[in-house]
């Protein structure tokens, strides 16, 4: 029983720390990005403007990874089925249907 709970605050504690390092990661991208834009000096340095770039291109990988592998199911067909009842007789009707 004291296994359960250890492990179901395990995981609310795990959400927790995932939900508060992405808000912490979030504000201090904000952070950054504002003051480069208002610094005159910091816009027209082309390490800080770099930094961010590269910052922001690498928090996007997971995110095109996963569109590059949703386009190789592009072209599957898909099938859908249905069972319901035939408003007459009752009995179960099963329809599949394919995708042109």
């Amino acid at each position: 029983m004291a296994y359960k709970k250890i492990k179901r605050w395990t995981k609310i504690v795990l959400k927790l720390l995932f939900i508060v390092n992405v808000t912490g990661l979030v504000v201090f991208l904000g952070y950054l990005i504002f003051d480069v834009l208002t610094d005159k000096k910091a816009l027209v340095s082309t390490p800080a403007v770099n930094s961010i770039a590269l910052i922001l291109g690498m928090l996007s990988l997971p995110g095109i990874v996963v569109q590059l592998v949703s386009l190789l199911n592009i072209n599957e067909k898909k099938t859908f089925s249905l069972t319901t009842q035939c408003p007459h007789c009752r009995h179960l009707v099963e329809m599949k249907m394919k995708e042109d």
